[in-house]
């Protein structure tokens, strides 16, 4: 006997909001207008229950381990996106400090203009901070 697995659905833009991760693993029964993957299946392992034919273990195995690694992948991009909303927080909070805090003092400029410490000649005042030529 044959049976048809709907293939993995394919992944855009944020996927793993989905409610339903299972299509993006192997999935039975297939979604419409799905890929399918046919499977045999010998007529001695198929079983019977309540709601008809059942999947031997095997394959059972085969889509709970694909719909896990969907799952899993899923719970990776969440846990991600979680932790830039995390860093562009907690740089806005940076930022938003660094703009409260005052502004330092601007250097005093002697009488005589920014002087180097070390050969006595002017200072550009970029060097006011360090007092001294960047040679010197």
């Amino acid at each position: 006997m044959w049976t048809a697995f709907g293939r993995p659905h394919p992944r855009k833009r944020r996927w793993w909001e989905t409610p339903n991760l299972a299509v993006f693993g192997l999935h039975h029964p297939p979604c419409p207008l799905d890929d399918l993957e046919r499977q045999a299946i010998p007529l001695a392992e198929l079983g019977l229950g309540p709601r008809g034919a059942e999947l031997p273990q095997a394959l059972h195995r085969k889509l709970q381990e694909s719909q896990r690694q969907a799952r899993e992948e899923a719970a990776t991009w969440r846990k991600s996106e979680a932790r830039y909303a995390r860093q562009v927080r907690a740089a806005n909070q940076r930022r938003a400090q660094a703009a409260r805090r005052p502004a330092p003092p601007p250097t005093p400029v002697p009488a005589g203009g920014l002087r180097c410490t070390v050969c006595g000649r002017a200072l550009a005042p970029e060097l006011a901070k360090a007092g001294r030529h960047i040679l010197c």
